[in-house]
């Protein structure tokens, strides 16, 4: 088996998590998002040369939807730091988002078959080659386990954060845990503009070329009803 990939009983787990999980979020996905008064201040980026060079290099490697998903990531991330009261290391968070989906949609790997892997080991050498082994390590392990059906608790603070911001993002989970005005803000920010399709055709290909991948065995178990009931497509923008 290559990097990443799951086995027989691996992937029947995953997909009875997800399905729990999709079941018990149905009633927020189904919610509209209400509009209320002013919209707050969003999450500036940490104001630092490696901050800035993921964002550059995401800018180079991501089409304009998944970009614009990655810093959505990084405005849930830090609005959950707060709700969560969790403190994690706000530069490597942000290069995690930045840089979480870079392998997604990439061609099929000899000896790796989770783009979530492929992108982390990515990133550990994007951080590494700037100097920070440690911040590499939390980055990589965070891209690593983003694809998890539950939060990797026990992974640390940007695990968690970033996973749980990715799955708000995809499918809407834990919608309830924002402020309405602060969602619609983000969205205001950063449009979805057709993500949820755009997303679902990297799923589709990552079921193809990666088929015992954790997104495989998602996509196959019903991703795309959560894409498309995603309530952040139902936030009022204006």
């Amino acid at each position: 088996m290559r990097g990443g990939e799951l086995g027989r009983a691996d992937r029947l787990r995953v997909m009875l998590q997800a399905a729990a999980i999709q079941t018990r979020a149905l009633p927020s996905q189904l919610a509209a998002v209400p509009k209320h008064g002013p919209p707050p201040a969003l999450f500036d980026p940490p104001d630092s040369a490696l901050a800035r060079e993921a964002l550059e290099h995401a800018r180079e490697v991501l089409s304009p939807g998944v970009l614009a998903h990655s810093l959505r990531c990084w405005q849930w991330a830090m609005r959950f730091r707060a709700v969560d009261g969790v403190e994690p290391d706000p530069e490597a968070l942000f290069v995690a988002c930045a840089l979480h989906d870079t392998a997604l949609g990439a061609p099929a790997d000899a000896h790796v078959g989770c783009f979530a892997l492929l992108g982390s080991e990515d990133a550990r050498q994007f951080v590494a080659d700037r100097g920070d082994a440690a911040m590499a390590d939390t980055v990589a392990i965070a891209i690593a386990r983003h694809m998890d059906p539950h939060t990797p608790t026990g992974h640390g603070a940007e695990a968690a954060l970033l996973h749980d911001a990715a799955h708000l993002d995809v499918a809407g989970y834990r919608i309830r845990d924002l402020p309405p005005d602060f969602a619609r803000a983000v969205v205001a920010a950063l449009p979805r503009d057709g993500f949820g399709a755009e997303f679902g055709a990297l799923a589709r290909h990552e079921s193809k070329v990666r088929p015992r991948s954790t997104i495989a065995v998602l996509w196959h178990g019903g991703m795309r009803i959560p894409l498309r009931l995603n309530p952040l497509d139902r936030t009022v923008s204006r």
